[in-house]
C-alpha cells in the first residue's frame, strides 16, 4: 500500500510540475507581444482622445500618405461621373416608349415567318431565333430613327414639296446615325481607357497601399502598448518587456520603411495627366466627327436654300457655269 501510495504521490507532484512549465511557457509566449485585447483598447483609447502618447510617424511619411489619400480622391470622384458613358442610354430621352411598339415587330415578324415554315422542327427554330437587333438606345439614334420613320411618311404622301423635305429628313437620319456610331466609340475608348486604368490603380496600387498603410499603424499600436507596458512594469518584469519594446520598436520602424517605398513606387508610377489626355482625345474625336457631318449637312442645306430662291434664268446660267 505504502509503495502504491509513494507512486501517487510521485505522479501529482510530477502533473504539478509540469503544469507551472506550461503556465510559465504561456506567459512567456503571451509577453513576447501585447495582447490583441491591449491592442484593440489602444486603438478605442486613441480614437476617442483617451490616450496623447502616441508615436509620431515621419514627416516624409505623412506627405506620402496625403498624395496618396488624394490620388485616391480624385481616381473615386472622377469615375463616380465617367461611369456614365458605360451606360449606353444616358442622354436617351427618358419618355420615349418603345418595348411595346419592338414587341409588336417582332410578333409579327415570327408569324409571317412562322407562316412560311415547312415543318414542325422549322416553326420552333423559328420561335427560338432571337428577334431583330434593335438600334443603341441614344439620343442621337433617336433622332435618327424618327428622322427616317417622318421620311417615310412623306414620301407615301407622294407631294413634291413634302418628297423634297423627306429626302431632308433622310440625310438628317443618317447624319444622327453617324453621330450616334461616333459617340458609341467615345464610349468605348473611355471605358477601355481611361476608366479601367482608374480601376486597376485603386484595385491594385492603391489597394496594396492600403494594406502596407495598415501594417504600420498595427505595429505602431503593439509598439505602443508595449511602452506603456513597460512604463507601468514592476521590476522584476522591466528587462522582459524592455526587449519586448525594442523588438516591436524595429518592426515598426521596418514596417514604416516598406511602406514608405511602396507609396513612393505608386505616387511615381501615378499618370493622371495621360489618362485626362485619353479621355480628352475620346472626347475631341466624337465632337470633330459631329461637328464635321452637321457641318456638311447645314452647308448643303444652305446651298440647296440658295439655288431654290435663284430665279429660273439664274439658276439655268449658274448650271451652266458650273458645267464649263
Amino acid at each position: 500500500m505504502s509503495t502504491f501510495n509513494n507512486f501517487t504521490d510521485s505522479l501529482n507532484k510530477r502533473f504539478q510540475e509540469l503544469s507551472t512549465v506550461v503556465s510559465q511557457k504561456t506567459q512567456e509566449i503571451s509577453g513576447d507581444i501585447p495582447s490583441l485585447a491591449q491592442s484593440t483598447q489602444r486603438f478605442v483609447q486613441e480614437k476617442l482622445g483617451q490616450v496623447t502618447d502616441i508615436s509620431q510617424l515621419p514627416q516624409e511619411y505623412l506627405e506620402l500618405e496625403r498624395k496618396v489619400d488624394t490620388i485616391k480622391l480624385i481616381y473615386e470622384h472622377f469615375l463616380h461621373i465617367t461611369s456614365v458613358y458605360e451606360n449606353e442610354s444616358y442622354d436617351y430621352p427618358k419618355y420615349v416608349t418603345e418595348s411595346i411598339n419592338d414587341f409588336s415587330k417582332i410578333v409579327t415578324s415570327k408569324v409571317k415567318e412562322l407562316s412560311h415554315a415547312s415543318s414542325a422542327s422549322e416553326a420552333q427554330n423559328i420561335l427560338i431565333t432571337p428577334g431583330p437587333l434593335k438600334d443603341p438606345r441614344t439620343l442621337n439614334y433617336a433622332l435618327s430613327k424618327v428622322s427616317l420613320i417622318s421620311s417615310e411618311y412623306l414620301n407615301q404622301i407622294g407631294d413634291h414639296t413634302d418628297a423634297q423635305l423627306g429626302s431632308v429628313l433622310l440625310k438628317y437620319s443618317d447624319v444622327q446615325a453617324k453621330i450616334a456610331q461616333a459617340r458609341l466609340q467615345q464610349d468605348t475608348l473611355i471605358q477601355t481607357k481611361f476608366n479601367k486604368c482608374l480601376r486597376e490603380s485603386l484595385e491594385n496600387d492603391l489597394k496594396r497601399v492600403q494594406k502596407v498603410r495598415k501594417d504600420v499603424e498595427y505595429k505602431r499600436i503593439q509598439y505602443d502598448v508595449a511602452r506603456t507596458n513597460l512604463s507601468q512594469a514592476k521590476p522584476e518584469k522591466e528587462a522582459s518587456l524592455r526587449v519586448q519594446m525594442e523588438t516591436l520598436e524595429d518592426q515598426f520602424a521596418q514596417a514604416t520603411e516598406d511602406a514608405t517605398v511602396v507609396m513612393q513606387e505608386v505616387i511615381s508610377q501615378s499618370n493622371f495627366s495621360k489618362e485626362i489626355q485619353d479621355l480628352a482625345s475620346a472626347q475631341l474625336a466624337y465632337h470633330s466627327a459631329s461637328s464635321k457631318v452637321l457641318e456638311d449637312f447645314v452647308s448643303g442645306l444652305e446651298h440647296q436654300s440658295e439655288t431654290s430662291n435663284k430665279p429660273v434664268d439664274a439658276v439655268e446660267e449658274n448650271d451652266k457655269e458650273e458645267e464649263k
